[in-house]
Formats: C-alpha cells, sequence, structure tokens
C-alpha cells in the first residue's frame, strides 16, 4: 500500500508543475513584453512598476535585485511599503483615488511602460493607476492570476485590470491564491502567485537582456553586494 505523500511533497510537484506549466502557456506574451520593454529601453525611455498589498513583493524583485536591471522605477511611498502600520497600509489598495499620491509627480507619457501588478486585478488603487497609465499613453503590463480576476466582481464604477492593460501575464494561479489542503487546517496553505510571478517577470527580464545585448546596448544589471573580496 502506498504512503499518503506529505504536504511538502504535495507542494513540490505543485509548484514545479505550475511553473513550468504557466511559463510555457505564458510563452508568447513574454515575447511581447520583452519586445515593448527592449523598445522602451532603446529609446531612452522609462520603465515603471507598481503593486499594492503583497504585490510589493514583485515590485521588490524589479528594484535594486541583484541580477535585475538598473532601469526600473518603483511606484511606492513610506505610506504604501509601511510596516509598522501594516493594516493601514493594505487598506490603501481600496482607496479611490490614491493613485494620484503615487502618479501626481510623474512626467510619463507615449514611450514608457509600467507594469502593474495585483492577484486579484480588481483593487481601485490598482485598476485607476493602471487607466491614469493609459490616459498617458503608458503600455501597461498586467500581471495577475486569470482564475481569480474572473471569479471575483470589479470595484464599483471600474475595470479590472485585464480588461485595461495592453499585456496581460496569467500567473495561472488558484482562486484564493493559496493552493494546498493541509488535512487539520481550515484554510489552504501554498500560495503560488509570488514564485509564479517572479519567474515570469524574472524571465521576462533575461530575454530583455539578451534582446539588448544582440544590440550591442549591453545593459547596467545590479550585482550583489555580499560577494565579498573582489
Amino acid at each position: 500500500m502506498a504512503s499518503q505523500q506529505t504536504a511538502r511533497q504535495a507542494w513540490r510537484r505543485h509548484i514545479t508543475g505550475l511553473l513550468d506549466q504557466t511559463l510555457e502557456q505564458n510563452d508568447a506574451t513574454i515575447d511581447g513584453v520583452a519586445a515593448a520593454i527592449t523598445t522602451t529601453i532603446l529609446a531612452g525611455r522609462h520603465v515603471y512598476a507598481f503593486g499594492a498589498g503583497h504585490s510589493l513583493s514583485l515590485v521588490s524583485e524589479m528594484h535594486r535585485r541583484a541580477g535585475g536591471m538598473k532601469v526600473v522605477r518603483p511606484l511606492w511611498n513610506d505610506e504604501l511599503t509601511s510596516r509598522t502600520d501594516e493594516e493601514a497600509a493594505g487598506k490603501l489598495e481600496n482607496r479611490a483615488g490614491y493613485y494620484k499620491e503615487l502618479t501626481g509627480g510623474l512626467d510619463w507619457g507615449p514611450g514608457d511602460l509600467c507594469w502593474v501588478i495585483s492577484n486579484s486585478g480588481r483593487n481601485a488603487l490598482v485598476v485607476e493607476l493602471a487607466l491614469e497609465a493609459r490616459r498617458h499613453g503608458v503600455t501597461v503590463v498586467g500581471l495577475v492570476s486569470a482564475a481569480h480576476s474572473a471569479t471575483v466582481a470589479a470595484a464599483p464604477g471600474l475595470p479590472k485590470l485585464p480588461e485595461v492593460a495592453d499585456y496581460l501575464l496569467d500567473n495561472g494561479g488558484c482562486f484564493g491564491d493559496a493552493a494546498l489542503d493541509v488535512p487539520g487546517i481550515a484554510e489552504r496553505m501554498g500560495p503560488t502567485s509570488t514564485i509564479v510571478g517572479a519567474a515570469l517577470i524574472h524571465a521576462v527580464w533575461a530575454e530583455v537582456g539578451e534582446r539588448l545585448a544582440a544590440r550591442g546596448h549591453g545593459p547596467e544589471v545590479w550585482g550583489s553586494v555580499n560577494r565579498g573580496p573582489a
């Protein structure tokens, strides 16, 4: 009689399969996003990145990150990234009009590009910021869970991010993000959006790096500062 698999074995099987499946299913979009970012950089324009709530972690994957390009400009402030009042910071993603605090001083326009990351793709701040970017002619790259976004209602009076984005990457996650049933625990564990989102992001940027290098424009890339003496 076969023994029942442990939670970590179930997790390993699920996440490795999901990573392979999602990278394959997004391959054409990865190519399109990489081409768009390459064009943006070669034109001397700007690449922005925004996420609210836990999606801020994926903005951090693109900013001052070893192996990441130095061109990314995060759209955040101290209030949004606060760790002293996380509950208040979390509420900002549903505050209508708050996007102005992040975009009010930006001189962005056609030729620029902005990543907008949200698992649900329905929070007011996320959608309003994406709409503001589009109003200025900025290309919007959305990163969502298509399954989760399709299940939830839009914020009142707003579309959802998949309806706004020029390019849409799907992290392949399930509704609620957490994918693992652990016996004896009411809520699921094992969220996938951060792991798969990071894999999609770095797939895009690796492709961008290759494209830029092939054109003789090798990009500046962050290196680890913790490698010891040269």
